[in-house]
């Protein structure tokens, strides 16, 4: 409740916190803008991931493809000025649309010239000689390993039924390809997880040929396998002191080891390469069933079902479900929370050019100079840089500002394939 009213405080009077059923929508978007491209398929269904994801049959990737191809000509009438920047296929496993994945790219391509790298999640269950070639040959720039651990028994215990050593043969055949950034996911606070096992993960991912690791603490949402497995009543997360810990040894492990943090769960190697990620853009379009829009004026979803988003597309275009408008603050805000995300914000302007200052929000300041007191954050220059301290403090943050809002949106979203208002 403490944050919930500390979220309210910030978003000041009339900010209404609540999507609502969309009758009519037509985007309006300023500037440049990430696309994000949602692949709901996966070969095995692992019970802790809260994504939106089936298990993939080949009879269902060419309808899908039709009806993002649908949606992509939808947008790209309504805005024929979009800067298109970054791409991202997040799911899901993308790579499960195996050599139908280059002809929809080069379809993305030419619907909206994209200037920024095509990036790619993956696992190693999934990532033979033969798919990396397809990767390379779409002419992807990044790929995403969801490593997730190289412990026999913690992977048994998030439900990947593959041996360490097909991480191994993963890791080794990126190496050697032209793909020349990845991104290596590990997880943390999971269940029997020892500070020994989880040093051990860190070293092996650093050891190998991955550009960028990046590590979440395990979340058990209620609405997934494993959270209707036990029943949960409310979001259930993992000890504070535990991902206290698991946090700190992959900061001080990576950074010993030549790696700089580029965002609060991110450590890059390569200065000179671009940072991985898929939610830290200023604005972006989503295109795929539940996929989110940022435009600036609204917050949009997609619907959650499969068969609604290819009749949708189908009959008006777009797939819209819920919107949330945001006013001038919440755009403010919701920009700083991820400048923060990748560990500084401007203090005078946002970087990539949205108009404002943070004297516009008094609310801030007072939060921001007690943080500066506390040791969670110093001034560099013109920016305000996140400590070690802060960075974990701030994950901690969203786990109780931003992760309930998810799991309350995409329950309603996974419940009903049109919800109706959800208030978050």
């Amino acid at each position: 409740m403490l944050m919930r009213a500390l979220r309210d405080w910030l978003a000041g009077p009339g900010a209404r916190l609540e999507f609502r059923p969309v009758a009519d929508f037509t985007p309006s978007l300023h500037g440049p803008a990430g696309l994000y491209v949602h692949v709901p398929f996966c070969r095995s269904l692992c019970p802790y991931c809260p994504y939106l994801r089936q298990r993939y049959q080949p009879q269902l990737v060419a309808p899908y493809l039709a009806a993002v191809g649908r949606e992509l000509r939808w947008y790209a009438e309504r805005l024929p000025g979009l800067r298109a920047t970054s791409v991202y296929f997040g799911g899901g496993t993308p790579t499960v649309l195996d050599d139908a994945l280059p002809g929809f790219v080069d379809q993305l391509r030419s619907t909206f010239a994209p200037s920024g790298p095509f990036c790619i999640e993956t696992t190693p269950a999934d990532l033979s000689e033969s798919k990396i070639r397809v990767l390379e040959q779409a002419g992807f720039e990044s790929v995403s390993l969801g490593v997730q651990s190289f412990d026999p028994a913690t992977l048994r215990r998030i439900g990947r039924d593959y041996p360490p050593a097909a991480t191994e043969r993963a890791l080794d055949r990126l190496g050697r390809s032209a793909i020349g950034s990845l991104n290596v996911d590990l997880m943390f606070a999971v269940p029997g997880q020892t500070a020994e096992s989880w040093q051990t993960d860190i070293e092996r991912a650093a050891a190998g040929p991955a550009t960028q690791i990046t590590a979440y603490p395990l979340f058990t949402f209620p609405y997934s396998a494993a959270g209707r497995a036990v029943a949960l009543r409310r979001l259930h997360m993992p000890s504070l002191a535990m991902r206290r810990r698991q946090y700190f040894q992959l900061y001080d492990t990576l950074t010993r080891s030549g790696f700089r943090r580029v965002s609060v769960w991110s450590f890059s190697r390569t200065p000179q390469a671009h940072s991985f990620s898929s939610v830290t853009r200023q604005r972006y379009l989503g295109f795929g069933p539940g996929a989110g829009t940022c435009t600036g004026p609204a917050f949009t979803f997609n619907t959650f079902s499969l068969r609604e988003y290819e009749r949708a597309t189908a009959d008006r275009g777009h797939a819209v479900a819920l919107a949330m408008d945001l006013t001038p603050r919440l755009q403010v805000l919701q920009d700083v929370y991820w400048r923060l995300y990748e560990t500084r914000v401007p203090l005078e302007r946002h970087a990539e050019g949205l108009d404002y200052r943070l004297e516009e929000i008094p609310r801030l300041w007072p939060l921001l100079a007690a943080s500066e007191r506390l040791g969670l954050c110093r001034r560099t220059g013109e920016d305000l840089e996140l400590s070690r301290q802060g960075s974990f403090w701030l994950h901690w943050l969203q786990n109780y500002l931003a992760l309930p809002a998810v799991n309350t949106l995409w329950t309603a979203s996974q419940a009903q394939a049109w919800p109706g208002a959800v208030a978050i």
